[in-house]
Parts: C-alpha cells; sequence; structure tokens
C-alpha cells in the first residue's frame, strides 16, 4: 500500500488530511513538529510528503532542502496558503512536484497526488533506461562485428594458400613426362636445327676444300650432293 506522510503544526489540518488519504486506501503518517517530521522522513520511508510551509522553528522549505541534501528522491506536494510567484518558483527548483493551495476540496488533494505519483512512475521509468545501458550495448554490437570482420580476413588468406596448395599437388601427381612434354618438345627442334646448320656448314667447307686444293670435287661429296 501506498505510504504518504503529512506534516503540519495544525492538528485539524492534519486530521482532516489523514481522514482523506484512509479513504482513498493511502497509508498514512504524520507528523506535527520538524523533528518528528525527520524522524519519518529517515525512517519511516514515505512514498510521498505532503508539506505545510508555515512551520514553528523550522519552516517548510528549510525541511525541503533538509530532504534533497540528505539524498531522499520522495515527492514532495506543498499544502499551504497562497505564496508568491518567485516562492513558489524557488520550491519547484528545490524538487518540489505540485502545490495545493489552502482551503481546497477533498477532490483537488487526491487529483494533486495522482497526478505527482504519475510523473515519478514516468521518471523512474526514463531512468531505468539509462544512456550508459544503451552506450554499452552498442559497444558490445561494434566489438562483435570488429571480431567478426577480424576471423574473416585471418579465413581469407587460409583459403587462398589452401587453394595454391591443391594446384600444387595437382602439378605434382601428374606424370613427368606431362610435365616436361613442352620443354623437351623445344630442345628436340633446337637439336635438329643445330645439326642441320652444322651439316650444311661442314659441307660446304669440305667442298670449297676440295675446289682449293683439286680441280675437281671430291666423289663422296660429289655424291653427297646429287643425293641433296
Amino acid at each position: 500500500m501506498t505510504k504518504i506522510l503529512t506534516i503540519d503544526s495544525e492538528e485539524a489540518a492534519v486530521e482532516r488530511i489523514v481522514k482523506i488519504l484512509e479513504s482513498n486506501d493511502y497509508q498514512v503518517q504524520s507528523a506535527t513538529t520538524w523533528v518528528e517530521a525527520i524522524d519519518a522522513i529517515a525512517h519511516g520511508q514515505p512514498d510521498l510528503v505532503l508539506l505545510n510551509l508555515e512551520m514553528p522553528i523550522i519552516s517548510g522549505d528549510v525541511l525541503i532542502k533538509f530532504i534533497r541534501e540528505e539524498g531522499f528522491e520522495v515527492p514532495v506536494i506543498v499544502v499551504s496558503f497562497p505564496v508568491e510567484e518567485a516562492e513558489a518558483k524557488a520550491l519547484l527548483e528545490q524538487g518540489v512536484y505540485g502545490m495545493v493551495e489552502r482551503p481546497f476540496e477533498d477532490k483537488t488533494l487526491i487529483e494533486k497526488i495522482e497526478h505527482v505519483f504519475d510523473i515519478a512512475e514516468l521518471e523512474e521509468e526514463v531512468a531505468s533506461d539509462t544512456p550508459a545501458d544503451a552506450e554499452e550495448t552498442e559497444a558490445e554490437e561494434e566489438a562483435s562485428e570488429e571480431s567478426t570482420e577480424e576471423v574473416e580476413e585471418a579465413e581469407a588468406p587460409s583459403e587462398a594458400s589452401s587453394d595454391d596448395e591443391d594446384k600444387s599437388e595437382t602439378f605434382l601427381k601428374q606424370p613427368r613426362d606431362l610435365r616436361s612434354g613442352s620443354r623437351t618438345k623445344m630442345s628436340k627442334r633446337k637439336k635438329i636445327i643445330m645439326f642441320t646448320v652444322i651439316g650444311v656448314y661442314v659441307l660446304f667447307g669440305v667442298f670449297v676444300a676440295a675446289m682449293y686444293f683439286t680441280d675437281e670435287v671430291p666423289e663422296f661429296v660429289d655424291q653427297i650432293l646429287r643425293n641433296w
């Protein structure tokens, strides 16, 4: 059950507010002095505080300052007589969620309380979806993408080297004659041409020598020339 703390030095005002809240199913705490108020806030853990600014010894605005300085995030509604615009602005800056002016109707107070709870609930939902969580999720996604790219880059060279190894193995498995066939054929052609040219030069030399030393062409040369 939602717990509401009402702080007011006037006992009649406290009794009326307690009656209104209990009739609307709220659990109620009350304090009529600043000592009781501080103790109730620190140990009672209320979900909402209704506060009259006109408190003796320590005024309501000082109590609000104390609540915020001590780190209590409990919503506060000021239930008091009308205040000046500057004072109302200062109260809002201190974290006051709303104001209900006296005298007020029961319905007005309940509507203001429900409205403040709606605002507080919305603020909690926004706070739970923190930017830090979003940044962390984004960083994890980027790290995952980077690791995926690194794995792909690491796999690419291995695939290329695998292809090269397959080609090398295929070549080595071929018969030696097939691997060296083109080179063997080329060397044979060179040899034939070389021996042919040498033979022609030898015959030509023999012919020239025979003509130089004798008047007749040697019989074997003549025979070769005829067969040629």
